[in-house]
C-alpha cells in the first residue's frame, strides 16, 4: 500500500519513491500509470480534485521529467499515477516527484473556504452541506434546504469571513473509527476506512474527517467569499 505524504504534510511539494507497480497504456486508456511506495501526488477523492506536477526518473542531472497529469484512487484503496510519456517505464525505478504548488494551495483553499461556508450555515441556519464541487477557480456547495434567500447567503458569507480573519487555529488529528465515534463528528465517516484524518476549528467547526486543508485557517483571506449566486429548486 502507498504510504500517503500528503496526510502529514499538505505543503510537502517534492518527494522521492520506487515505481512499485508499471500499467502500460491500453485502448481503454492511453497513458501509463505508475503506482509508487510513497507519493506526496494527492488523488481525486472526497470531493477535491488531483494534484497535477511532474516525475524525474533516476538520479541523474539528465533524467526524464515525465508530466503527471492526473492521480486516481482506484477501488482498492491504491493511488496510480497517468504519466505523459512515450513508453513506460520500469518496475523498480527511483523517482523524484515534484507537485504543481499553485494548484495544490488554490484547492486547499478552496477546500478550507468551503469547510468554514458550511460551518457557518449549520451554525446560523442549521442547513448542512450535502456534498461539495470543486472547480479550477472556484467550488460550489449542495445544501439541504427547500428555500435560501440573497440575505441568508450574506449573513453566512459575514461569519466565515470573520472566522477567516480572526485566523483560527486548526487541529489536525488521527483517530480510529471508534475513537471517531465519540468525537461528536458532523457527519458520519467512511466505513472502509481504518484510519481517520480529522480536523477542528478552534470554537466553531466540529471534528470532520477531511483530506487537505489548510493551516490556519487564515492562510487565504478571501477563501471564503461567497458569489450570492445559488440555484433553488433544481433552477
Amino acid at each position: 500500500m502507498t504510504e500517503r505524504l500528503y496526510y502529514h504534510d499538505p505543503f510537502l511539494y517534492e518527494f522521492e519513491g520506487k515505481i512499485t507497480e508499471v500499467v502500460p497504456a491500453s485502448e481503454i486508456n492511453a497513458r501509463h500509470g505508475v503506482f509508487l511506495d510513497r507519493t506526496a501526488f494527492y488523488p481525486t477523492s472526497g470531493g477535491q480534485v488531483h494534484d497535477t506536477g511532474w516525475m524525474s526518473m533516476g538520479d541523474s542531472a539528465s533524467a526524464a521529467r515525465l508530466r503527471v497529469s492526473e492521480v486516481v484512487e482506484t477501488e482498492d484503496g491504491r493511488v496510480v499515477h497517468y504519466i505523459q510519456a512515450d513508453k513506460p517505464p520500469e518496475r523498480g525505478m527511483l523517482i523524484r516527484g515534484t507537485i504543481d504548488p499553485e494548484r495544490r494551495r488554490d484547492h486547499m483553499q478552496q477546500h478550507s473556504g468551503q469547510h468554514v461556508l458550511s460551518a457557518a450555515f449549520v451554525r446560523l441556519f442549521n442547513v448542512p452541506t450535502v456534498s461539495f464541487h470543486m472547480g479550477d477557480d472556484s467550488c460550489s456547495i449542495d445544501l439541504d434546504t427547500p428555500n435560501l434567500t440573497f440575505r441568508q447567503v450574506e449573513q453566512v458569507e459575514q461569519l466565515a469571513n470573520e472566522v477567516v480573519q480572526e485566523n483560527r487555529p486548526v487541529e489536525i488529528k488521527f483517530a480510529t473509527q471508534d475513537e471517531a465515534q465519540t468525537l461528536g463528528l458532523r457527519k458520519p465517516p467512511r466505513a472502509d476506512k481504518e484510519q481517520l484524518r480529522l480536523i477542528d476549528i478552534q470554537d466553531f467547526y466540529p471534528p470532520a474527517a477531511v483530506r487537505m486543508f489548510v493551516e490556519p485557517v487564515r492562510s487565504d483571506a478571501s477563501c471564503c467569499a461567497s458569489s450570492k449566486k445559488f440555484d433553488r429548486d433544481g433552477e
